[in-house]
């Protein structure tokens, strides 16, 4: 599984644990639940290429945590 797709999974996650649907987010975001829809299942909003490839040259990933456990 790719970053894009591990960001993805872990965004959907989230919603599950948090009880937030695509509508719900839509609604906070200002947006139509399509377009929540196409974010989260990787139809629309790809991470950057350039970024990925930075990460795994360098070694790295990228980790969703809460703001309040920010490191």
């Amino acid at each position: 599984m790719d970053l894009d797709q591990k960001l993805r999974q872990q965004l959907r996650a989230e919603m599950t644990r948090q009880g937030v649907t695509q509508a719900e987010l839509a609604r906070r975001l200002g947006v139509q639940p399509p377009t929540v829809a196409q974010v989260v299942t990787g139809r629309r909003g790809h991470i950057p290429r350039s970024l990925v490839q930075i990460l795994d040259e360098l070694g790295l990933t990228l980790t969703v945590c809460p703001k309040d456990e920010q490191p």
